[in-house]
């Protein structure tokens, strides 16, 4: 393989300016961008180009020209330049198989064991649909499902996974013997996703649905959505809507000193498990 330059701007973001700031990267020519640490007050983000041409310092300054940030919101950290990577295997190194209690295993499909016992495998390909496995929300969310499965009767369950990115959450209950599957996503790409990894995984007439779960008019016994605190308050009611009068709601994706909103935000259901991982948490709610 023939040496490639990249240039990498790192920077310190709050979580209010994250998603405008990765739209602004991208626009001005970045290549990908990688999360390497976050916390409730702050994400450190990796940017990277290919275009050696690109000014950097110049990406940065304009965002704060253009959206004004407080100083205390975003921070530039360094600006590097690197040669000699081979892309695909520095991207396969930051994943490996994630077991799940003693009943899953969540691999990429690079790393997957030859010979597993009692447990059952995910093949989950990351891509543009978030939930590879390994991060600690996706975690959570995959203990909260095996929690509840291990205590209830999988047969004749339905389950609704609102904002199902790569379909992990899926894969992972069908793989618990949950037959009746739906997820839906706004975002075309990680639908496309989802669907690749369903056949990675041999499933066949696993339905996914683009567009907001207002779209959905029918009661489930599961209701799981593993999103961020502002996600998950912007579609509260449809997830209520959603459940069955005995249904269980599942959430997951946000921090630990977020979890009084969620409560607060539910305040009809009652929190019947809660299951934390680093500085996020995870709550199984049903109606009183």
């Amino acid at each position: 393989m023939p040496d490639k330059k990249y240039q990498k701007l790192i920077v310190r973001i709050s979580p209010k300016c994250e998603d405008l700031w990765i739209a602004h990267c991208f626009e001005y020519g970045a290549s990908g961008i990688e999360t390497t640490e976050e916390t409730a007050s702050y994400i450190t983000m990796a940017v990277y180009f290919t275009d050696m041409s690109i000014q950097m310092q110049d990406i940065f300054e304009l965002f704060c020209q253009q959206y004004m940030p407080d100083k205390k919101d975003i921070a530039l950290l360094h600006l590097e330049s690197h040669s000699n990577i081979d892309w695909l295997e520095a991207w396969k190194i930051h994943f490996h198989p994630i077991h799940i209690k003693d009943r899953l295993m969540i691999c990429p499909p690079w790393d997957v064991p030859k010979t597993l016992k009692d447990k059952q495998i995910v093949i989950i390909n990351p891509g543009n649909g978030f939930g590879s496995g390994s991060h600690p929300s996706t975690v959570v969310a995959l203990k909260l499902l095996v929690a509840f499965l291990d205590k209830s009767s999988t047969k004749n369950l339905s389950i609704l996974d609102v904002g199902t990115g790569s379909g992990i959450l899926l894969i992972a209950a069908k793989c618990l013997g949950v037959s009746q599957l739906v997820g839906i996503d706004i975002d075309l790409p990680s639908i496309i996703d989802a669907q690749n990894n369903f056949k990675l995984n041999q499933l066949e007439n696993m339905v996914t649905i683009c567009g907001s779960p207002e779209c959905i008019q029918y009661p489930f016994d599961i209701v799981i959505s593993n999103m961020m605190l502002h996600e998950l308050q912007s579609v509260r009611n449809d997830l209520v809507r959603n459940m069955g009068p005995s249904g269980a709601l599942m959430l997951s994706g946000f921090y630990l000193s977020q979890k009084e909103q969620i409560i607060e935000s539910f305040h009809e259901l009652q929190v019947i498990l809660e299951i934390n991982d680093a500085q996020w948490g995870g709550l199984i709610m049903k109606t009183p």
